[in-house]
This record gives C-alpha cells, sequence and structure tokens, in this order.
C-alpha cells in the first residue's frame, strides 16, 4: 500500500507476515468464486491473509494501529493456520521507525495476531516493545479478556499492565486530533475500528470487522470466530452503511494488497474497488 493521505494524516503499511488456512475455514459458506474476484484466494481454496500494522503520524504524533502476530504463530498454529510471521520488527527498521518514537499501539481487540509485538523478550525477560507508547483498548475489551487465563494474554497485555502502559478507553476516545475508536463489538465483546478524518477526507481501518473486503460488499457475511456473530454481523452492515454515506475509504489489516479499496454503487449493486483500480 503507497502512502495514504487524508487532509495533514498520513497512513502507510507494515506488514508482520501472513497467515493461510482453507477459506472454508474462515467462512463456511462462502463462495469461492466471488472471494477469488476480490482477490486473497488461490485456485485450491486456501485464503492468503496479511498480518498489517498502520502507522498512522498526525498533529505530530506516530500512533501503529495494532501489532501483528509476533514471532512465532502459537495458538494460530495449533489452530490449524500456517504462515510465514515475526516481520514487524524489521519492516519498522526499514521505515526508520526507532521503538522509542511510537506515541501509542491503538489495539482493535486482543486476539493473538493483533497483539503480538507488543512486547519483545522471553521468559522473565518479556516487556513492552515500544517502551515511550501508551497501548489503548476500550474498557470492554480489556474487561472481558483480564478475566481470562490465556497466555497472549498473559505475554502480551499484562506486561503491558503491569509497565503501566495500558489504557482502557471508553468508545469514541481520541488519541490524536482526527483519530478516533468506533466500537464495532461482536468479533470479541469491545471489539473497535479507527476512524481517521481530516481536511474533509476519511478512512476506517476494520480491525477483524471485516477480514475480507467480501465482508464489505455483503456484510451479512458471518465467520466461526466472531464471538458473537448477530452482533458482529450488525456492527459491520452499520460500519459499511457509514462508509457509503461518508464515502470512506477501507483499510483492512488482514485484506490483501494493497489493503484498502472503496465502496462504490452499481445501480442498486455494491461492488468493491482496489485504491488505484481504475
Amino acid at each position: 500500500m503507497q502512502r495514504l493521505q487524508f487532509g495533514s494524516i498520513t497512513v502507510d503499511a507494515l506488514s508482520d507476515g501472513e497467515l493461510s488456512c482453507p477459506l472454508l475455514t474462515m467462512f463456511p459458506e462462502a463462495d469461492l468464486e466471488a472471494f477469488r474476484a476480490l482477490g486473497g484466494v488461490d485456485a485450491s481454496g486456501t485464503v492468503t491473509m496479511p498480518l498489517t500494522t498502520f502507522v498512522i503520524r498526525a498533529a505530530g504524533k506516530l500512533l501503529l494501529v495494532d501489532t501483528g502476530i509476533g514471532p512465532v504463530l502459537g495458538s494460530l498454529g495449533r489452530a490449524g493456520f500456517a504462515g510465514v510471521v515475526g516481520l514487524l520488527p524489521a519492516a519498522l527498521k526499514r521505515a526508520g521507525i526507532a521503538p522509542e518514537r511510537v506515541d501509542a499501539v491503538l489495539i482493535t481487540h486482543m486476539h493473538a495476531d493483533h497483539i503480538g509485538w507488543n512486547v519483545t523478550g522471553d521468559g522473565d525477560e518479556v516487556r513492552p516493545l515500544f517502551p515511550n507508547a501508551e497501548y489503548v483498548v476500550t474498557k470492554t475489551e480489556w474487561e472481558f479478556w483480564s478475566g481470562t487465563k490465556s497466555a497472549d494474554i498473559a505475554r502480551s497485555a499484562r506486561t503491558i499492565e503491569a509497565a503501566g502502559q495500558l489504557l482502557p478507553v471508553e468508545d469514541g476516545y481520541e488519541p490524536a486530533p482526527g483519530v478516533r475508536f468506533l466500537g464495532t463489538p461482536g468479533h470479541t465483546p469491545g471489539h473497535a475500528s479507527i476512524l481517521v478524518s481530516n481536511g474533509g477526507e476519511g478512512a476506517v481501518i476494520t480491525g477483524d470487522a471485516a477480514h475480507h473486503p467480501a465482508e464489505i460488499v455483503t456484510p451479512e457475511l458471518t465467520a466461526p470466530f466472531d464471538r458473537e456473530p448477530a452482533m458482529s454481523t450488525a456492527s459491520r452492515v452499520a460500519l459499511v452503511a457509514r462508509v457509503e454515506a461518508d464515502g470512506l475509504t477501507v483499510l483492512g489489516g488482514h485484506f490483501p494488497p494493497p489493503s484498502a479499496g472503496q465502496v462504490v454503487r452499481v445501480g442498486e449493486t455494491r461492488r468493491w474497488r482496489w485504491l488505484g483500480a481504475p
């Protein structure tokens, strides 16, 4: 994805790698050809899902949206996912971003593939990767996960909490002017997407409110990894309605390259157009 500009706010994409699994594992009722036409699905029906961290520069602040899965597949490997992972630190270095420069990490939700590089190190040496950053998550999301015994949470969130860097917030919180949390619950109880808006231009970073642009074209699609499918669908339907009403660009953390596109209407039909496509 080339750098995107929304007024004075810029958004770049960095990769932590990618996951792959059979499409029907993610979407048991998927129309294979419809997904394949939008990208990311091969002839065998395997879907490849990038692990994208978005870098937002707004009002002098440097923000990251999600931190990938970290150096190993971990629990997702045990769940049957394959992939090449752990690329984010090198991607940050190539982009000239020292971890110390990051002002905030915006966590859409606390699944393992979105919080893996919150920390670095092993054993008793685990520490926040971004030592000067606030790690921001909705209160609802943190209240849910803090009550679990998840090893991923113990490593990638409890460490942040112990360091005094975890910031649970209400829906609508603005970590920088023009950047705002937008509640899209259902995939997890406190899931949030991230709105970017400046100078009359805007975008939404979906988190896992949508894993693939097919869910933007047909927001009624559901995935078995949604904790509350009906709520997730309602959130996605409302999100797509807002995208259309406000003309927002859509950026998906798991969308195939170029990660960003727009919704267009052809008569009564909703279609997806990749950014830069004619």
